[in-house]
């Protein structure tokens, strides 16, 4: 069985996490946001390529963006809007350090 892909790649001053995370990917993604080594501040984060495809996943992904943003600046380009809904619902973009850009209009399921 090959091993999955990576979530996270660090890509010249840029962070870029792709793939679509559903809860049985939870753990690895977790692991993986943990695992990375010093980022720079500001901290461009590309989520152009990433996914969320259930409620757990969301809470994990909005988890992750909160400890990437901690002590930084997070400039999140191509966010999902799910995930760009789910942090303006709980207030994490009225700080300043946490920034949307270019939010992805995702297509309506049906």
């Amino acid at each position: 069985m090959a091993s999955p892909e990576p979530w996270c790649r660090i890509i010249d001053t840029a962070l870029s996490i792709s793939g679509d995370l559903d809860a049985s990917g939870i753990t690895r993604f977790e692991a993986e946001i943990a695992a990375l080594p010093l980022l720079p501040d500001p901290l461009r984060l590309d989520l152009s390529g990433f996914d969320i495809s259930d409620g757990l996943a969301a809470v994990a992904a909005v988890d992750a963006m909160r400890g990437l943003a901690r002590g930084r600046r997070l400039v999140l380009l191509g966010a999902p809007q799910l995930l760009a809904h789910n942090l303006y619902r709980v207030g994490d973009l009225e700080g300043g350090s946490l920034v949307l850009e270019a939010t992805r209009q995702d297509e309506p399921y049906g």
